[in-house]
């Protein structure tokens, strides 16, 4: 069987949109090398609560990245450290769609070991909100410039 050169568009194209509409988080939405956080770190904007800090910064690609940087420092159990992972990855899975364009690295506070988790992902929630005001705002700044 052979393909197009023309299929092969619209083949990329329809495994990006299967990675967003799975269930699982494909190496394709995360962030692996050091480099892809380097960059991420470079002019991004800053989202914080009491329980989170995303660096956000928008990317040239269609799929969001996540990438998680909890410290030992912040959470000093690997047991805490592996919640606020899990819980954040979950969060970040249900709300990929609302962040497409975005490389967003997580970073754990302290504190945050003794909170629960429907109150962690409320929160994460909460930022992800923030994200998508701050894009509204940007976009409507663009266009009374």
């Amino acid at each position: 069987m052979t393909v197009l050169s023309d299929s092969q568009p619209v083949a990329v194209a329809a495994a990006r949109l299967d990675a967003l509409a799975r269930q699982t988080l494909p190496k394709t939405v995360r962030l692996l090398t050091p480099k892809d956080y380097q960059t991420a770190f470079q002019q991004a904007e800053k989202f914080a609560n009491r329980h989170w800090t995303l660096i956000v910064k928008a990317n040239q690609q269609p799929l969001p990245r996540l990438g998680l940087a909890i410290s030992k420092k912040q959470l000093a159990r690997a047991v805490w450290r592996n919640r606020i992972k899990r819980i954040a990855r979950e969060a970040f899975r249900q709300h990929k769609i609302d962040l497409c364009g975005y490389d967003i690295v997580v970073l754990g506070r302290k504190g945050t070991e003794s909170v629960t988790s429907a109150q962690l992902h409320a929160s994460f929630e909460h930022l992800i909100k923030k994200i998508k005001l701050s894009e509204l705002n940007k976009l409507s700044v663009k266009e009374q410039a």
